[in-house]
Formats: structure tokens, C-alpha cells, sequence
């Protein structure tokens, strides 16, 4: 018999749920720093993306961490409603090349759009 096949949203929580657990391999843990310096971000009340997120970082994070994780955690804190998106800008960083991303910001602040689908 056939299985029925994942949706690419059960595919998508897979892949975020293996770079997080990635993470708490016993020579990693960058996952905390990350998520602590996005709670700051959402406490500013203030607009940010991932590369706001990535530039508060300590060196030691930014180069070590693996490149999905902050993204990752930007997608659980997105999942659970502890951030909304507010539209969209580019990259600054210039390995990215101008590329797409989304502007964030803490729940119930004015100025939201609902996530592109």
C-alpha cells in the first residue's frame, strides 16, 4: 500500500525541527544566545530581520553557528505568535546579494501584515 506523502508544511517543520535539534550537540549551543538576543529585539517594540538579528550576535555565534539555525528560531517565534511580520526588505550583508528578507516585529504593535503565504 501506498503511505500517504508529508505536506510541505509537515517537510518544513521537519527541517526546522532537525536544525534546532542540531544544535544541542554537546559542542554547539548557540541556539541560546540567538533566542536571547531575539527576545530583546521583540522587547524593543522595534522593526527587525535576520540580519539585525545576526549583527547582535557574538563573533564566536555568527561564525560557528549553523546558517539555518537563526532562521529556524525566527520560524518557531513566528509559529507561536511571539512575532508577526511586517513586510519585507533586503539584505545588507553582502554574501546574502541584496536578497529578500522579512521584517519582524513583536505581536500587537501597529503596522502588521499578515504572513505571505
Amino acid at each position: 500500500m501506498n503511505q500517504p506523502q508529508p505536506t510541505g508544511a509537515q517537510l518544513r517543520d521537519a527541517g526546522v525541527a532537525d536544525v534546532l535539534a542540531a544544535d544541542q550537540a554537546v559542542h554547539r549551543g548557540y541556539r541560546d544566545e540567538i533566542e536571547s538576543v531575539l527576545e530583546e529585539l521583540i522587547a524593543s517594540g522595534a522593526e527587525f530581520t535576520a540580519d539585525d538579528l545576526q549583527a547582535r550576535l557574538t563573533d564566536d555565534t555568527r561564525l560557528r553557528a549553523a546558517p539555518s539555525l537563526i532562521s529556524a528560531v525566527i520560524a518557531v517565534a513566528a509559529r507561536q505568535g511571539r512575532i508577526r511580520q511586517t513586510g519585507w526588505g533586503t539584505s545588507t550583508r553582502p554574501t546574502r546579494h541584496h536578497g529578500v528578507l522579512r521584517r519582524w516585529r513583536g505581536p500587537d504593535m501597529p503596522g502588521q501584515v499578515p504572513d505571505a503565504p
